[in-house]
């Protein structure tokens, strides 16, 4: 009897673990099935936070979201996440999951390239510049980073910091999209103004000029 009720609870707790990752799981791929697009940081953090406030610990929700975007990314996060369960320090996983990124960039970049006979000299990872997936990837992993540093060093509340993340990252579209506003206001009324400039000449500079010239 006390076998069962101590296999029951086990099981219980098993699925109280499981259930915040895989709520944010089922999320993302309901996401990801609307879209074609991946998702965007902001979900991403937001779906830690979900994972994070509901008792999921940070390397299995690393490696379930990471899964789940895939990608740079994705590959990203799965080695942080498996670098952290190995006993690595903070950093150090974080420094394995940026390698863990130009890898696969790099990786990309080679399959992409058309094949032909010559050889390719070597370069150093210093000569050519991260991609666009790469570099936003890594960009990510920062916000990542800084984000849970702390929750993993100290033990401090991880909601927090992922809220004030995903806060600073809707601040800084907004800021983007209104300069983007601005700069297209000026493109629109800059040729606006080259059309009203002819017959502003037409109709008021030429007749006044005419009749203090008559005069």
């Amino acid at each position: 009897m006390n076998a069962l009720i101590s296999g029951c609870l086990v099981a219980v707790a098993w699925v109280l673990w499981r259930s915040p990752v895989q709520a944010s799981s089922g999320q993302l791929r309901a996401l990801d099935r609307g879209s074609a697009a991946k998702p965007s940081l902001g979900v991403i953090l937001e779906m830690m936070a979900v994972a994070m406030r509901e008792g999921s610990s940070i390397p299995h929700a690393l490696e379930v979201i990471g899964s789940i975007v895939g990608g740079t990314l994705g590959g990203g996060l799965c080695r942080a996440s498996r670098s952290l369960m190995l006993g690595f320090s903070w950093e150090d996983a974080w420094f394995a999951a940026s390698l863990a990124c130009q890898n696969t960039g790099e990786q990309g970049r080679q399959k992409s390239e058309p094949k032909g006979r010559h050889v390719r000299k070597p370069k150093d990872k210093d000569d050519d510049p991260p991609s666009g997936d790469v570099a936003a990837a890594l960009d990510a992993l920062s916000v990542i980073d800084g984000a849970l540093k702390s929750t993993w060093t100290r033990g401090v509340s991880p909601v927090g910091p992922l809220e004030s993340a995903v806060e600073q990252l809707d601040a800084r579209a907004r800021a983007s999209i209104e300069q983007s506003a601005q700069r297209l206001s000026v493109k629109l009324l800059l040729p606006t103004g080259l059309c009203f400039l002819p017959s502003f000449m037409l109709i008021g500079i030429i007749p006044a000029i005419g009749s203090f010239i008559g005069h």
